[in-house]
């Protein structure tokens, strides 16, 4: 049995530009850490998506069921065209989507998806179920007569499928070396978070950006001391990673990482780094709530405080207990679906 992936691999980048990089990481770095997941789990056939946008895509007769991530930003307004054509290319094989999540700026369950994206999603459920996001994506989907569905949350957190597996920290101390990230540069920067970049660079601490967006004068509200400050920190601390090997041995030489990048967090954690993500919108809430991740609210960032204080929130108590039980359904969630874990040698 061999399970496929639709997904654009690139394992070197030397030979592209910095857009091209980001295009075949699907434009945020982030990506890459569940995919690692994805990979070790089923060991799979990839298969590019831009085949099956160009109609280059054929199904494979050695491939039992197809895997996608294509579905993890649901709104209102958004089509999915290229995920009809995996459909009708794998002919009646199950398409199982992984970590299908609902985006929207209220809290209200009481959103229409799109009419063609309703129609792609029940027709998707007929032949598998639906690896969902979190609790919030269930009631939304539920509420549009989707039912076929598990909540699963990111396979990034299932990277190895180890029960054993917890988090340990170790005693604050000064000298406990530091790494952090940051949401999406675009609009304007809230105080907290303006108070948390000052925080980072007036320490020089070493920062992982995840997508292309750069710093601008207008991000900092036309502030150009401030600008100035924060983009002299960058360049000496940003790092950007196109492969997760280098970005996951960067991180071994850090203590602990805190931002607003989820995927960036979860990198660390499951390398046994303690993080504090620091919550923006319901998708991160959403996951975070499911495994007990701790967090803390963005807007509630105060430079005040020492970094003693953001580890100690890093309380991983909570996700400890919590752990073994998502492994449990995750694995549960493959088993109806007839995935079978990749064997590990």
């Amino acid at each position: 049995m061999a399970i496929g992936l639709f997904w654009n691999d690139r394992v070197h980048f030397d030979q592209h530009d910095w857009k091209m990089k980001f295009f075949w990481v699907g434009n945020n770095t982030g990506n890459l850490v569940f995919i690692r997941a994805l990979k070790n789990i089923f060991d799979p056939v990839i298969f590019p998506l831009w085949d099956v946008d160009s109609g280059a895509f054929r199904d494979d007769p050695a491939v039992t069921h197809y895997i996608t991530t294509e579905l993890i930003w649901l709104t209102e307004n958004t089509v999915y065209p290229h995920v009809w054509k995996m459909l009708s290319g794998i002919g009646d094989k199950p398409l199982v989507p992984i970590s299908v999540g609902v985006h929207s700026r209220t809290d209200s369950t009481k959103i229409n998806l799109h009419p063609d994206t309703v129609k792609l999603l029940r027709t998707i459920s007929e032949r598998a179920i639906l690896g969902v996001r979190g609790e919030y994506s269930a009631a939304v989907l539920e509420r549009l007569g989707i039912l076929n569905l598990k909540i699963i949350g990111c396979p990034s957190l299932y990277y190895g499928m180890d029960d054993a597996f917890r988090l340990e920290k170790k005693p604050f101390h000064e000298g406990m070396k530091t790494a952090v990230n940051f949401r999406t540069f675009y609009g304007s920067l809230r105080p907290a978070e303006c108070e948390f970049l000052t925080y980072a660079a007036n320490r020089r601490m070493p920062f992982a950006e995840q997508t292309q967006q750069e710093l601008s004068l207008e991000n900092c509200q036309n502030n150009l001391p401030q600008y100035e400050y924060f983009s002299a920190w960058l360049k000496e601390q940003k790092r950007v990673f196109f492969e997760i090997d280098p970005w996951v041995e960067w991180l071994k030489q850090f203590d602990f990482s805190m931002g607003s990048r989820f995927h960036g967090n979860v990198l660390a954690v499951m390398n046994g780094i303690p993080a504090l993500t620091m919550v923006i919108d319901g998708r991160m809430q959403e996951m975070t709530r499911l495994f007990r991740l701790p967090t803390m609210d963005a807007k509630d960032f105060s430079m005040d405080k020492p970094l003693s204080y953001y580890y100690d929130l890093a309380d991983f108590t909570e996700f400890n207990a919590v752990y073994p039980k998502r492994l449990a359904a995750f694995r549960d969630f493959l088993r109806r679906n007839g995935l079978t874990e990749a064997m590990k040698a």
